[in-house]
């Protein structure tokens, strides 16, 4: 099982339709993705973390957010950036993005017999970024995560905003900015319940 990291005294929507309710958001412990490794070009980081396996569990390579169909063009339903749509926006990921890009990663998490795993959204990776206690869970690299949402917004490149996600990076300040849904980062799982 993973650490509770936001509390709501409020009920806030969430689930594949966003018609479920929620009031805690759990990240999933260092390690869920496989064995640690040492993060290569993740910001200086000197914690191993399992974030950056890719291509044989463990090489440090990052995650594209999406490539195939989803890649180039806008995901319906992915652009939720509230607290409580990572769940809908990676179920989108999922459906328009090839095997072993981020959303198909956390899905395939099953930790604590759960199966509502999902990649945060950005305020979600927000909360996650200035949680107190990030570092007692351990694994974060100083460097870029995915969120779930992508973006309408053009960055990161001459290209229309159809080709973007958010990302957040730990490192400098939790800098959030849009860049091409190809590139490869960190990728943590959480859920919503």
């Amino acid at each position: 099982m993973g650490t509770v990291f936001y509390a709501s005294s409020s009920p806030f929507p969430c689930g594949a339709n966003m018609e479920s309710s929620c009031n805690y958001l759990e990240v999933a412990p260092n390690g869920w993705n496989g064995k640690l490794v040492d993060c290569n070009g993740c910001g200086g980081s000197p914690d191993k973390t399992s974030d950056w396996g890719q291509s044989g569990i463990g090489t440090g390579r990052g995650y594209a957010y999406c490539t195939g169909m989803g890649d180039k063009n806008q995901i319906p339903n992915a652009s939720g950036t509230d607290i409580g749509s990572g769940y809908a926006n990676t179920t989108a990921m999922v459906q328009n993005c090839v095997p072993g890009d981020a959303g198909q990663q956390v899905r395939k998490y099953h930790g604590g017999g759960m199966t509502d795993w999902s990649l945060p959204s950005l305020d979600e990776l927000n909360a996650l970024a200035y949680y107190p206690n990030r570092n007692a869970i351990g694994g974060f690299a100083d460097d870029s995560y995915w969120s779930s949402s992508q973006s309408s917004e053009a960055g990161g490149g001459a290209f229309a905003g159809d080709q973007n996600a958010y990302k957040e990076n730990f490192g400098d300040g939790n800098r959030q900015m849009v860049l091409y849904k190809d590139k490869k980062f960190g990728i943590r799982a959480i859920r919503a319940f």
